[in-house]
């Protein structure tokens, strides 16, 4: 089954102000990296939602994204997702 997704596009001038940050800046900062290697988790999981839409650049980034992920160990990555839960009220769930 294929689902097909609208995604909207951004602003350039969101894609501008973005170019000044790096996914570095983003893993290295303790107020963004949490929410950074949950995105990349997010982003792995479900790439193969996303077939229809991937060119060749974009299957390039997945697979950094992948190995970036698999950098980070298991038991560091558990304790950034339960930062998260915690920070959303969630505790163990």
């Amino acid at each position: 089954m294929t689902t097909k997704f609208t995604i909207p596009e951004l602003p350039d001038e969101t894609i501008r102000l973005a170019e000044r940050i790096t996914l570095a800046d983003l893993l290295d900062s303790p107020v963004t990296r949490a929410d950074a290697v949950s995105m990349i988790s997010n982003v792995i999981r479900h790439g193969a939602d996303y077939a229809p839409l991937k060119g060749e650049d974009d299957t390039l980034l997945e697979l950094d994204l992948f190995r970036v992920h698999q950098s980070v160990d298991a038991d560091t990555r558990n304790a950034l997702f339960q930062h998260l839960r915690d920070r959303r009220g969630h505790g163990n769930r």
